[in-house]
């Protein structure tokens, strides 16, 4: 199986820090401070007890782009790659029941199984708990709703050091995939760069690149095979 990696964002170090880093983070940090205004001022407006239906209405619209256009602005700050990273001692057999909702969620919703195989006694990883999450329902969704598209299954996979990558690498490798769909061989070099999503337009096509991003920040490897019907994601974390 060939894995290709998101090595065409240019996820160096000119990128992802430096001046163009401290710009975006700068101008989503404003952006935010003119939106908060915006939806403290429309939640004042909505208490009146007197308000005209249509403008209370309108009003309502205003406050939810408003919250909307917040989300999307902390989206692409860790598309940029400026998200905050604070590393520490995760150990996964413990923190994956504590985020059993958020994983099972996209399959619930999809009507997808989900078969998971997670080694015990896994070794810690070095990750933010909060971004490690993100991504991981990230893959977790895209798989979920490409094995709905094509009447597929999916599963998780996650093993110690020696399974899958050598263990002198010390690193803890986990493996999402569904069956169901195969990215074109033209296509997969495009999966992780921004926009580039076969989604409808209610998709930004953001959700890999802030995986790629975020991965990138926590020296997380993330790479994607398709081939034989059968889609895999692969991150490889480092232990502690």
């Amino acid at each position: 199986m060939q894995f290709y990696f998101p090595t065409t964002l240019n996820l160096g170090q000119e990128h992802s820090e430096g001046f163009h880093q401290e710009l975006l983070r700068g101008l989503t940090h404003k952006l935010n401070n003119l939106l908060a205004v915006i939806q403290g001022f429309s939640s004042l407006i909505l208490m009146t007890d007197d308000l005209d239906p249509s403008v209370s209405e309108n009003m309502q619209h205003i406050r939810e782009a408003s919250v909307g256009v917040t989300n999307l602005s902390e989206r692409i700050r860790s598309a940029g790659g400026c998200a905050k990273i604070t590393p520490q001692s995760l150990g996964l057999n413990e923190y994956l029941p504590v985020i059993e909702g958020a994983v099972m969620e996209p399959f619930q919703k999809e009507g997808v199984q989900l078969e998971a195989d997670v080694q015990a006694g896994l070794p810690p990883i070095l990750v933010d708990p909060t971004k490690f999450k993100d991504i991981l329902t990230e893959l977790l969704k895209n798989a979920a709703e490409a094995a709905s598209k094509g009447g597929g299954r999916c599963a998780l996979k996650i093993c110690g050091p020696g399974t899958i990558t050598p263990a002198e690498q010390r690193r803890v490798d986990i493996l999402v995939s569904n069956t169901g769909s195969q990215i074109a061989p033209e296509k997969i070099q495009e999966v992780f760069r921004p926009f580039h999503g076969s989604k409808n337009s209610n998709h930004l096509g953001l959700g890999l690149t802030i995986a790629a991003m975020l991965s990138h920040q926590m020296n997380i490897q993330l790479g994607v095979a398709s081939e034989n019907n059968t889609t895999t994601f692969w991150l490889s974390c480092p232990m502690v």
